[in-house]
């Protein structure tokens, strides 16, 4: 339960307290639908500070810690951000992957100073372009969430896709998105996540706020009700935080613009290599080689850290970044059980909780279908087969798997 006491900013606006308790109470839900929607890369974030009574924000971790991976976006981070009860716990989200993908857009229509001359008349504007857009949208199949982010005439409108998609297809549809923005009377062109079409490695455009508390205003995030009959238009509090969890992921359109632009860009050659800095990428199987395996006791039940895999498990981020990778996570797992079967978002959530829990650094959980693509799989139950290189190779797989298979008592001796 959340008492009056930690929220004594809010304590003589009952309203305002009601929202701030409701957003804490869902705050355990909203963090899960984050790192399974909105996270596209765990290891930096903008974080709100206050120095000399000023809000301001700055990109976590710094350069150096961030190279060695020390600090993460963790299941911890994103429930304080959504509770809220202090300013520096708030942060937000970098739009674009290490491996420039997308999870998600969002345009940002903004007003940060209520008390300009035209405010009014920005206002309007504002008002105007966002469900003129946002009407687009949804008659494209979208489910956009249209938040009024500030309370004084800024909005967001989020986009949560079915699955990541390229940097270059993602910012091409945002930017034609907002492309008439002078038609529809905007003061001036509406900022854009992701911000770029292309990015470097070391390339880190500024993150978007989370949805939950202003940074610097008594105010909540409202969500728009598009089935609203006229009462009831912006949700608050519980019903707006249960439209952001309700809303459905959408498919980014294929277009002949997208298509041309990646014809002609794979026809072109590039001048010179770009020198990839980041370190490479390892699965590690999490069943038998981080956690203790005897065999399926539910969906729920991981062992406990085996003894030296903590150690090792540094040791490796030290030269590449850890993609976990269980058939807990797999959307077919051929396991019958008495206990209710998890998504595999869901169970990506049990694995990434298991993992902080014991301090395991991690770049990702994969839950994809096939294999990750990675530089190497470190799995209990691997089979090294190269035969293009070693003739001997399809002989040796062989008594290796008889080996495997006959501790499981599942062959009989040759």
């Amino acid at each position: 339960m959340v008492l009056n006491n930690e929220f004594p900013e809010f304590a003589k606006n009952k309203r305002l307290l009601w929202i701030a308790r409701e957003w804490a109470r869902y705050a355990p839900e909203l963090a899960e639908w984050t790192m399974e929607h909105l996270v596209n890369r765990r290891d930096v974030w903008s974080q709100y500070i206050i120095k000399n009574g000023e809000v301001s924000v700055v990109m976590l971790p710094i350069k150096e810690r961030r190279k060695i991976g020390a600090e993460m976006i963790t299941m911890r981070k994103l429930i304080r951000h959504y509770t809220g009860r202090a300013i520096p716990h708030l942060i937000g989200l970098h739009s674009i992957s290490d491996h420039n993908t997308c999870k998600w857009f969002a345009v940002d229509v903004d007003l940060h100073d209520e008390l300009v001359a035209n405010a009014d008349e920005v206002v309007h504007a504002n008002t105007a372009a966002v469900f003129e857009w946002a009407q687009r949208l949804r008659d494209q199949g979208f489910d956009p969430l249209v938040m009024d982010s500030n309370g004084v005439g800024g909005f967001h409108i989020w986009v949560v896709f079915d699955k990541e998609y390229p940097l270059a297809d993602t910012y091409d549809f945002a930017d034609r998105l907002r492309s008439d923005w002078e038609e529809l009377g905007l003061p001036r062109k509406p900022e854009i996540f992701p911000p770029k079409r292309e990015v470097k490695p070391d390339d880190l455009p500024y993150g978007l706020r989370l949805p939950g508390r202003h940074h610097y205003r008594q105010h909540y995030t409202r969500i728009y009700n598009f089935d609203s009959d006229g009462e009831n238009e912006w949700l608050e509090g519980g019903e707006a935080i249960e439209a952001i969890l309700a809303t459905r992921p959408a498919k980014l359109p294929r277009t002949k613009v997208r298509a041309q632009k990646k014809k002609a860009a794979e026809q072109k050659k590039p001048a010179r290599k770009t020198e990839v800095t980041r370190k490479p990428r390892v699965c590690v199987d999490l069943d038998g080689v981080l956690a203790k395996y005897d065999g399926w006791d539910g969906f729920d039940s991981i062992g406990a850290p085996i003894p030296g895999a903590l150690e090792f498990a540094k040791s490796l981020a030290e030269i590449a970044d850890l993609v976990i990778f269980t058939s807990r996570c797999s959307h077919d797992l051929g396991v019958e059980s008495d206990h209710p079967a998890l998504t595999p978002a869901q169970m990506r959530i049990r694995v990434i909780e298991w993992l902080e829990a014991n301090e395991f650094p991690f770049s990702d959980v994969y839950i994809g279908q096939g294999k990750p693509r990675v530089a190497a799989f470190i799995d209990d139950r691997a089979v090294t087969c190269r035969p293009q290189t070693d003739k001997e190779s399809f002989a040796d797989s062989l008594t290796a798997v008889r080996q495997i298979l006959k501790r499981k008592s599942k062959l009989p001796p040759q």
